[in-house]
């Protein structure tokens, strides 16, 4: 049999199902493995955003004044005195009118696949005439990011100069 021969015709010996079918069945499967990797990169990227939230959720707390608001999102502090102590001078201290404007989020644990834990360091501004606030909150990632994962805040600190670094 000739090459010519072996080619599909509409009178050819192949039929268009053997010919399309493994294409069809190629084809969906190379799409299914793109929707469910792009399903879990965005559940890998969107644990920053929800690391962020909790933590301006803590900030407008402590800018309303809500000390024990704020204990309710910080595991475990309101058992821990100084940690219970700072939390209350914060609530004090930086109680503000006007917007709650982040200026810098450093995240420690930025783009953490699996468990991690540190210090991010948030800029942010009370609105009016008042200088810019920089504080340290304890984060903790739990699980897996890429299957949601959670996140954990453990205290926050009191504010510290502009340019400083989270203390270890």
């Amino acid at each position: 049999m000739r090459a010519a021969d072996r080619r599909w015709t509409p009178t050819g010996s192949l039929p268009l199902v053997a010919v399309i079918l493994p294409r069809i069945w190629v084809i969906s499967l190379l799409v299914l493995l793109f929707l469910a990797a792009s399903f879990f990169v965005a559940r890998w990227l969107t644990a920053e955003n929800r690391e962020r939230s909790a933590v301006v959720d803590l900030l407008q707390l402590q800018k309303q004044g809500d000390a024990a608001g704020m204990l309710a999102l910080l595991d475990g502090c309101a058992q821990k005195p100084q940690c219970r102590a700072d939390v209350e001078s914060n609530a004090r201290r930086l109680r503000g009118a006007g917007p709650l404007t982040i200026l810098r989020y450093d995240s420690a644990s930025a783009y953490s696949l699996g468990d991690s834990s540190g210090d991010s360091r948030v800029a942010w501004d009370r609105g009016g005439a008042t200088a810019a606030v920089v504080q340290c909150v304890a984060v903790e990632r739990r699980g897996l990011a890429l299957f949601g994962g959670s996140i954990v805040l453990r205290s926050i600190g009191r504010p510290i100069g502009g340019e400083s670094a989270c203390p270890s």
